[in-house]
């Protein structure tokens, strides 16, 4: 339903006065004329329009007629006048007239130039008052959007990509392969990082021990990860509380939440924990992340979904068991670590929808290969990764931009171009493509166009 302001601007005494008028400008000048040549009439008959005496009152009446109405009132004005003078005076005065005449005209070009200054005046201030609102009230939106921003950032200051650069940063030296101890300190640092970006007060993961990577998840085969404040639980106490049920069962985030689906602190079902996240790349859940304790500011569906993708991304980066039956390959990469990142960011899009983007740079020249990769690698950001290929006779780069846009990818190019010292290191060809774009990249790199 539209609604329109139905306020109408209520009028002084005076602009009303006005309006009526100027609605009767012709009677009204027929008036005015009339009752002068009605007081000429009678106080002095011979001299009907005042043309003789030492004041020319007519000018004066046709100077006001004038500039108030314009030169159509004031052109029938002067043919009141001329027709009383015709009448009543003996010999017609044709000089009284013509300046008359041409006084009106003069008196009707300021009248012009006036009203229309004032039109453009009006307009000016109409138009200045209308981006004056609209400045306003944009002015206004982004204040609520500058606040609403301000906010999240309070409530959750890292972005998923700084969350998984800390990650990888703080845990680089692990050997995260060789023992269950170092994946504890990575469980370690994963709940700490949860509690700094989220809010997250209290919360406890349940992994499987590295022998039992293939078995299903079970209170025998699992070891617990609590945070700093967690309170502890006993194993059958978790295995049978309802939400780690749900999660594993069916095999997807679970929390509390209201009628309309949305996350509440008011649990209905007697329920030990606010959260259950699994994680589980095959048939198996590896391991499940319960939330025990988290403020009402942060409990909400777009903070719970920032934690499952750290989750999915954090749990592959420790074990790379599990990996999926249907592995993309890339042409000619021999790079395990760059195409196991690949399939890793291709699940999180699988699952999550979150796109990453890649380029690939095509060059002849072997040397010129080898300065452009070298001055890709003093540019590459924390997460982004670069791998060198060959096939045929052309020499391939491609890069990898996690949780990223097809703008990042472009914006780098575009810095690449200008870092690049000389011009024919400039000329190679490049593409952009899209995570799920795996067959056309490889058609790209094979130089096959399906014929």
């Amino acid at each position: 339903m539209n609604f329109t302001n139905k306020r109408i601007k209520k009028l002084s005494k005076s602009d009303i006065l006005l309006n009526k008028i100027k609605k009767y400008a012709y009677l009204e000048t027929i008036s005015i004329v009339s009752f002068f040549l009605f007081i000429g009439y009678i106080f002095n008959p011979q001299d009907i329009c005042f043309i003789k005496t030492q004041v020319s009152y007519a000018l004066i009446l046709l100077a006001i007629i004038t500039l108030f109405h314009g030169f159509e009132n004031g052109l029938m004005a002067v043919g009141m006048l001329a027709a009383a003078m015709w009448i009543f005076y003996p010999q017609f005065p044709s000089t009284d007239f013509l300046i008359l005449l041409m006084m009106t005209m003069i008196f009707s070009e300021f009248h012009y130039f006036w009203t229309k200054k004032i039109k453009e005046l009006k307009v000016e201030a109409n138009y200045k008052t209308t981006k004056l609102n609209e400045l306003s009230k944009a002015f206004y939106t982004l204040k609520i959007s500058h606040d609403q921003l301000e906010k999240n950032y309070v409530v959750k200051p890292m972005s998923i990509r700084n969350a998984i650069e800390e990650i990888i940063g703080n845990n680089r030296h692990l050997d995260r392969d060789k023992s269950d101890k170092n994946r504890e300190k990575f469980y370690k640092e994963f709940l700490a990082l949860l509690e700094k970006s989220f809010n997250v007060n209290s919360a406890l993961i349940l992994h499987k021990n590295q022998e039992y990577e293939n078995e299903e998840l079970s209170a025998q085969n699992t070891a617990i990860t609590y945070s700093a404040i967690c309170e502890k639980y006993a194993k059958d106490e978790i295995f049978n509380s309802y939400l780690f049920n749900r999660a594993t069962h069916f095999k997807q985030p679970v929390y509390i939440s209201d009628k309309e689906g949305e996350p509440t602190l008011h649990a209905k079902e007697d329920s030990k924990f606010l959260v259950a996240i699994p994680f589980g790349m095959g048939d198996n859940i590896s391991s499940v992340l319960l939330i025990d304790k988290m403020p009402f500011m942060s409990f909400n569906r777009e903070n719970l979904i920032s934690i499952s993708i750290l989750l999915e991304y954090f749990s592959i980066s420790i074990s790379q068991v599990n990996i999926p039956k249907n592995f993309y390959k890339i042409s000619s990469v021999g790079n395990i670590d760059f195409t196991y990142e690949y399939n890793r960011l291709r699940y999180i899009y699988d699952k999550y929808n979150i796109n990453s983007s890649m380029m690939v740079l095509k060059l002849e020249s072997e040397l010129q290969t080898l300065k452009v990769h070298k001055t890709i690698l003093q540019m590459l950001r924390a997460l982004d990764l670069v791998t060198i290929s060959k096939y045929n006779n052309f020499h391939y780069i491609i890069l990898l931009f996690p949780l990223s846009d097809s703008s990042s990818a472009l914006g780098f190019l575009k810095r690449l171009q200008h870092n690049i010292k000389y011009d024919k290191d400039r000329e190679f060809e490049s593409m952009q493509f899209k995570l799920n774009q795996i067959e056309l990249l490889n058609k790209y790199i094979e130089d096959d166009y399906g014929k």
